[in-house]
């Protein structure tokens, strides 16, 4: 198979030529932003004057709530979030005015110069107290299968518990920022770091007052986005053109580190209630749980996350019998938002837990109790989707063979029976993660293809590049369809105008979506050039049909005489000549996905990527810290469209997960203050932090029925990989102190904690 470029922006970031938002000359008259936040997390605006600052000379404009000439709304699913708060506070660090000059220390300057008097409200911050309150943004959601309570009574075992996961910053390296620029009559282009181009477009569109296609989305490319610009950045794009629409001139908003992690979202804590029964195997069959998430201030993507997690919350395990409900709390929090695995990993470390649990019970190996319990091609999921096509058991056996895991249990068991300050443990998940938004109208995308004249060719499609390749994946996907090299092609911004309403590019569907998109885009251009080539090749002497036509490596050739070639260029320009199309628009929609809501049944996902991982960790019971020794992935990718993609995006996910479960932190003051809002402070994963021996093994498994050319997704499922470390942990500290109880995430001092034998 021909070897295709691994990366194609590879060569401009390593150069350092690659280009991001904020990287331009600043324009002409452009004006910078600088904000008023909110100095508590709950409270009543009683007076906000702005016209001591707005005195100052330089100071171009002062904008608030009463300015906004449309509607002060920027809430998507449900309309809960002002643009400026007009009389509550709801977080720590809100936007209360924003101040645009010429000079950002000037602007700086002026914000403190607001005379602002607020009444102080007690804000809610804990999930429970807001779970009692009946804080939910809507009611309680439930997915239910078999008869819950009449299994439980009958199950030879129970178990019940409490399992709490934290949140996580997104640490992208590219802070929030828009660079809004107005245009001739009352058009206005936002250069702006979004995930959702008809998002940023459509809210704008709100709160100007404006026809959408007065608005101009431009993404050239995010530095990073993890979810955290898939909902979040819709605030800063509006506030950037709000400025640039009142005043006529170009508007930069740019967070600096400590602003973009003092004010934004989070992944969702989750706390969350289970009860289990089982039998002397360990084969569950009942399951009860109450997943309970803090979504903050506003409701932003926290029911949609929610779902997902209630998709999840029995990953890898078929269970005849469960009850998964589920509630999304509003608290005085800066709204927590996508990330990440959006809900599903902590749907999934529940259950993996409560497996966990069982094993330690029955003195039964954790890799056997999940086999036990493993979906099998053709058994339902709890909303009633058929699995196919699924050997969860098989890749365990995979995993067992790979890492030799009797091998390692024989290894940690003498290591720890020579050692008193340090212990070794084991960490086993498998994973079942599907594909498809939730929602399903997302599922649908375009793409935009131009052949020019000399055979290159410009592909604009709805995915935003971000790190991930989606540009790569659907430059090889055009690639294979004309036959041409993928230098020949270039994948443009992601613009409004060039295609429009474009979904997130989110929920691991990017390649998925916009790589179908640009196949039958391409598709059409293929079948415009085919009788062009057939009457070329007659020209030579080679009568065939179009169906016998081959387009490969730039080259025009017939089966039936492969030896008579003409070039891809010259077909091309022929083509032009005789005025047949060289462009073409490619729709796609993701066949089959629903699901009823108030049923809690359906079809939501197009298929699921399985897989699994073993890790092997060691802790110093002296302080705390861990060291990732080993570990071991098997996972299905289909066929893939770059294997070095893939890889990289699966050592990505899991290093990015085994840092929410070990290290990250995000401490809060009793005023809702995030305390963790730099990089001296929130420590996130390094190269140190990478298992010294990590292998990857990509299995081609379910790619008859996935996605294009029998792909897989790769962005989210890996992320549950991670989990591995945090049980590995969990067994390692159990080796010194049976009873500990290890909290989440597991740090140095969790550890320690843990390891009190009192």
């Amino acid at each position: 198979m021909k070897k295709y470029p691994d990366h194609i922006s590879g060569k401009l970031h390593l150069t350092g030529a690659s280009r991001f938002i904020g990287d331009e000359v600043p324009l002409p008259g452009m004006l910078h932003a600088k904000f008023l936040f909110a100095p508590v997390a709950h409270g009543r605006i009683k007076r906000l004057d702005v016209s001591r600052a707005a005195s100052v000379p330089g100071i171009v404009r002062i904008v608030t709530a009463a300015d906004v000439p449309g509607a002060n709304q920027i809430g998507h699913v449900i309309k809960d979030e002002p643009l400026f708060p007009e009389s509550e506070i709801m977080y720590f660090g809100q936007p209360l005015a924003m101040v645009l000059a010429e000079d950002e220390i000037l602007a700086e300057n002026a914000v403190k110069l607001i005379e602002l008097d607020i009444e102080e409200l007690e804000p809610v911050l804990d999930v429970d107290a807001a779970d009692e309150r009946g804080e939910w943004y809507v009611p309680e959601r439930k997915i239910e299968c078999g008869d819950v309570e009449k299994a439980l009574q009958e199950a030879e075992f129970t178990l019940s518990g409490v399992t709490e996961s934290a949140g996580q910053e997104h640490f992208y390296m590219e802070s929030q920022r828009c660079r809004a620029v107005p245009g001739e009559g009352s058009t206005l282009t936002l250069c702006t770091a979004t995930q959702s181009t008809m998002e940023v477009q459509e809210v704008m569109s709100h709160v100007l007052g404006l026809p959408a296609h007065h608005i101009i989305i431009d993404v050239p490319r995010l530095g990073g986005a993890f979810g955290g610009k898939e909902r979040a950045g819709t605030l800063w794009a509006c506030l950037a053109g709000l400025g640039a629409f009142l005043t006529k001139r170009p508007v930069q908003v740019l967070l600096t580190r400590d602003e973009d992690m003092k004010v934004t979202g989070k992944r969702h804590p989750f706390k969350s209630k289970w009860r289990v029964g089982f039998d002397a195997r360990g084969r569950i069959s009942v399951y009860d749980i109450e997943l309970i998430s803090n979504g903050g201030a506003y409701a932003d993507l926290s029911i949609a996350i929610l779902e997902r997690a209630m998709f999840h919350a029995e990953n890898a395990c078929h269970i005849p019998n469960a009850r998964i409900r589920g509630r999304a709390c509003r608290t005085n929090l800066p709204s927590n938002t996508a990330f990440r695995g959006f809900g599903a990993p902590q749907g999934i470390f529940v259950i993996e837990s409560v497996l966990e649990k069982i094993a330690e019970q029955l003195r039964l190996d954790p890799l056997e109790v999940r086999k036990i319990n493993a979906y099998q091609t053709g058994d339902l999921a709890p909303y009633g989707q058929t699995v196919k096509e699924c050997d969860i058991s098989g890749l365990l056996d995979r995993l067992a063979h790979t890492s030799d895991y009797e091998g390692l249990k024989k290894e940690v068991a003498e290591f720890n029976a020579a050692h008193n300050s340090q212990k070794q443990g084991l960490g086993i998940v498998p994973v079942k993660f599907g594909i498809s938004f939730t929602t399903a109208l997302l599922n649908q995308a375009s793409a935009l293809l131009w052949i020019y004249i000399d055979g290159s060719a410009s592909l604009t499609t709805g995915g935003v590049e971000m790190g991930q390749e989606v540009s790569t994946k659907c430059a090889i996907v055009v690639s294979r369809v004309l036959g041409i090299p993928v230098e020949k092609i270039r994948v443009e911004s992601n613009n409004s105008q060039r295609v429009g309403n474009a979904s997130p590019t989110a929920a691991s569907t990017g390649s998925d979506l916009n790589g179908h998109a640009s196949r039958i885009a391409a598709e059409k251009v293929r079948d415009h050039l085919l009788p062009v080539a057939v009457e070329m090749l007659a020209q030579h002497g080679v009568e065939c049909h179009p169906e016998d036509i081959c387009l490969e490596e730039g080259s025009v050739f017939s089966r039936i005489e492969p030896e008579k070639k003409t070039t891809f260029a010259d077909l091309v320009r022929e083509a032009y000549n005789s005025r047949v199309p060289l462009a073409a628009y490619g729709y796609y929609s993701t066949p089959g996905v629903h699901f009823d809501r108030d049923k809690g049944v359906g079809n939501p996902f197009h298929y699921y990527v399985c897989g699994c991982a073993l890790s092997q960790v060691e802790i110093d019971l002296l302080n705390g810290e861990h060291r990732v020794l080993k570990t071991f992935i098997v996972h299905e990718n289909g066929n893939s469209l770059s294997e070095e993609i893939d890889r990289g995006q699966i050592v990505g996910a899991f290093v990015q997960s085994a840092g929410w479960c070990t290290i990250e932190e995000l401490p809060l003051d009793t005023k809702g203050r995030y305390l963790a809002v730099n990089p001296s402070t929130y420590k996130i994963p390094t190269v140190r932090d990478i298992p010294e021996q990590l292998e990857i093994e990509l299995v081609p498994a379910g790619a008859d029925y996935a996605s294009v050319f029998g792909s897989k997704a790769v962005g989210e499922p890996p992320f549950i990989y991670g989990l591995s470390v945090w049980f590995a942990i969990q067994n390692a500290v159990r080796a010194a102190n049976p009873v500990a109880q290890l909290r989440f995430p597991a740090t140095p001092e969790a550890v320690l904690l843990s390891l009190n034998k009192e």
